[in-house]
């Protein structure tokens, strides 16, 4: 049955599948309840379909996202007879206060300083969102001590963290444009190209230079061939979704629908 299940995804995806199967036979067989950590959205797909397309009538699919519109999402799989309660999701929301007038804190600089002095796995933190004044994080709730007891500083600027209702959380705002291109193939790098009107080379000096990653996970082959709800981000300049292929061209080129998306601060 795994190796059936295999076919329809990436090898690079197998172990993740591994693990669900482990969490859907832990609440067949002993009727428990599994709450994840935090999955990227391509991983809930994966988990999803696999739900639905073996026991979608005895095991529920709850996330997070009845508390909080996120990118990275807590997922509880339960029996059918379960019911929800909030606390289940074990969430908790972080605030970053720091110094706006004196220091910008980015993204990357948040997420290192956090795994780095506390040792925990990134699947262990959510959602970091950058905003003018401060910096929101949302994280498993048996966290909190560790971070706010740890973290006083991030990037050489003194910070103050404290722990605020999940409902105060701010989502960042993101913006769309839908575009069609044309291309002989859906190779990483000529999708980047055509997508940002660059030269390929460049494209792949990006994806060379570790600034490229398709679905969460980076990734630096050239060839890598994309299909339809791929994700590929570009550090620097924006992530891109394949919607869809929209048929040959009369010169056999395919033309692909793709949207374009940036963060609106």
């Amino acid at each position: 049955m795994t190796q059936a299940i295999y076919q329809h995804f990436r090898p690079s995806e197998r172990a993740f599948i591994d693990k669900v199967s482990d969490w859907l036979a832990s609440v067949i067989d002993s009727y428990s309840l599994v709450t994840t950590d935090f999955l990227n959205p391509r991983q809930v797909f994966i988990l999803t379909t696999l739900v639905q397309g073996q026991h979608g009538a005895d095991i529920q699919i709850f996330t997070s996202s009845a508390i909080a519109e996120t990118e990275y999402l807590k997922v509880i799989l339960a029996p059918s007879y379960y019911q929800l309660e909030v606390a289940d999701f074990e969430l908790a929301c972080l605030q970053i206060d720091f110094a706006s007038k004196f220091v910008t804190l980015k993204h990357s600089q948040i997420l290192g300083t956090l795994l780095g002095e506390t040792g925990l796995d990134r699947s262990k933190i959510g959602d970091i969102v950058v905003h003018d004044r401060f910096a929101q994080v949302l994280i498993d709730a048996k966290l909190v001590s560790l971070i706010t007891d740890n973290v006083h500083k991030i990037a050489r600027s003194g910070v103050k963290i404290r722990e605020i209702d999940v409902l105060q959380f701010v989502p960042t705002v993101e913006q769309a444009v839908t575009k069609n291109i044309t291309l002989s193939s859906l190779r990483l790098d000529k999708t980047i190209a055509a997508v940002f009107n660059m030269s390929r080379n460049l494209a792949q000096n990006l994806i060379q230079s570790s600034k490229a990653k398709v679905n969460y996970t980076e990734n630096l082959r050239n060839d890598f061939e994309l299909v339809n709800g791929d994700l590929v981000s570009i550090r620097g300049l924006g992530r891109i979704k394949i919607v869809q292929t929209l048929g040959l061209t009369k010169k056999d080129k395919m033309r692909v629908e793709v949207q374009v998306i940036s963060t609106k601060r």
